[in-house]
């Protein structure tokens, strides 16, 4: 279900009418969302769901609780205020309570699309049988999805904030196998507008990757140069962002910790060439105007030129050292370069390009070590040339390592809500050998 601005407000300004809660807050979420996943070259399952919550958040003094409910009429209103406001009073005092937010100037933000909010089962046929009808003239399976979702998020409390935002988003995802299931390629496109997702070059650039993956080659695991596509940059890099936590960071528990104590901020963390930005208002990831609490989403330069300019501050860190609070940054931009994939490859002598990570996992948080696989298409590229595929590997490996060994960049795209470039760095540990395809 979604709600309009003037429903929202309303729905929101009776339930706080109705608390006796020395502060609250209602958030309000639903919406509608469509998917069709497809396996061995056929429509699977085709489904359309429709959502809507009412979240209710009481607090007297510093003891507080939440509960939600998914009806709108008066009794489940009441019911909600009553047992919430019961669950609050016997709740233990938190120690990191902060009072609720005031009115807030937000960005002016629409990560809206009509063609996404109009989609439909139809239209998610002709996307799937742009993936499959090219697996079947070349006689190969294809699996994956094609998703779209239009929702609403709202927000209101007792001192006078109130937020209303639509939103849209799809995705596709298409993984290619020869029928002996010795090639795997994978590709997949995202986009606030439906219309914009290509649902053909994706799966086009999978079919590629699971012919030539086929009869992988052995290399020795070791450390080598890397080709890291977008999608791989993206799997590796969004854990360097969950890191960037200031309050991880003040407790000597983070990469960002510095020796001593406090952290590392205006220092350098990272090569010259990294920039690293949220812009939630850049047209290709357009974000959210606001957090659940209603905190507004913030342009913050994360890392400019290798040195680091902010950490992230929720509320109560912030509170306590004085600074503003940024929240979680509401989407991540890392300025590339102008070139393609296909100009990485030819720029180098010796490198491993690498599809896409998976199953990733914290080694040491403190120097931000993850280990993970590599999978759907992984190829020794030998002097500007893809010279042929190699099996899958377990790496062991910091997203800082690599960010502190890029020697080239292609043009950043989007991935998910990120814009990553595909990066060629100097090193990658590839650890041992994997049998995964």
């Amino acid at each position: 279900m979604i709600l309009s601005k003037s429903d929202s407000r309303a729905l929101i300004e009776k339930i706080l009418s109705m608390t006796n809660a020395d502060e609250a807050r209602v958030n309000l979420s639903g919406g509608r969302s469509g998917n069709t996943r497809f396996a061995l070259n056929a429509i699977t399952t085709s489904g359309d769901e429709d959502t809507f919550t009412i979240t209710l958040r009481a607090a007297f003094g510093s003891r507080h609780a939440s509960m939600s409910v998914n009806q709108t009429d008066d009794a489940s209103l009441e019911s909600l205020v009553r047992k919430t406001e019961e669950a609050a009073k016997f709740a233990p005092e938190d120690p990191e309570y902060v009072p609720e937010l005031g009115r807030q100037n937000y960005l002016s933000i629409k990560p809206f699309s009509r063609s996404t909010a109009r989609a439909s089962a139809r239209s998610r046929v002709k996307g799937t049988e742009a993936a499959l009808r090219p697996a079947r003239r070349n006689d190969l399976v294809s699996a994956g999805f094609l998703e779209h979702d239009h929702s609403f998020s709202a927000v209101g409390n007792s001192a006078g904030l109130f937020a209303h935002s639509e939103s849209t988003d799809a995705s596709f995802s298409n993984t290619i196998r020869t029928k002996d299931g010795k090639g795997s390629g994978w590709a997949g496109d995202s986009s606030r507008d439906f219309s914009k997702v290509d649902c053909g070059d994706a799966s086009k650039r999978a079919i590629w990757k699971s012919k030539h993956s086929a009869d992988a080659n052995t290399l020795e695991p070791g450390i080598y140069p890397v080709i890291l596509e977008p999608q791989a940059v993206a799997d590796l890099m969004r854990f360097a962002a969950y890191a960037m936590n200031a309050r991880s960071a003040d407790e000597g528990r983070s990469f960002y910790s510095k020796k001593g104590g406090g952290n590392k901020l205006g220092e350098q963390v990272c090569g010259t060439n990294i920039t690293i930005r949220s812009q939630p208002k850049h047209p290709e990831i357009l974000g959210f105007p606001f957090a659940g609490n209603g905190l507004p989403a913030k342009e913050i330069s994360w890392i400019e030129n290798g040195i680091l300019k902010n950490l992230y501050y929720d509320r109560y860190w912030a509170y306590k050292n004085n600074v503003e609070s940024t929240g979680f940054p509401s989407n991540m931009v890392i300025e590339g370069g102008t070139g393609s994939v296909e100009d990485l490859i030819r720029g180098a002598k010796k490198a491993v390009l690498v599809t896409r990570l998976w199953y990733i996992r914290f080694v040491d948080p403190q120097t931000i070590l993850m280990t993970g696989l590599t999978r759907d298409g992984t190829f020794l590229v030998e002097n500007g040339k893809i010279k042929h595929a190699v099996k899958n590997f377990r790496f062991n490996e910091s997203p800082m390592t690599v960010l502190n060994n890029v020697e080239n960049m292609s043009k950043s795209v989007r991935v998910g809500g990120s814009l990553v470039p595909a990066m060629h760095a100097s090193q990658f540990n590839f650890a041992s050998l994997s049998d995964a395809v």
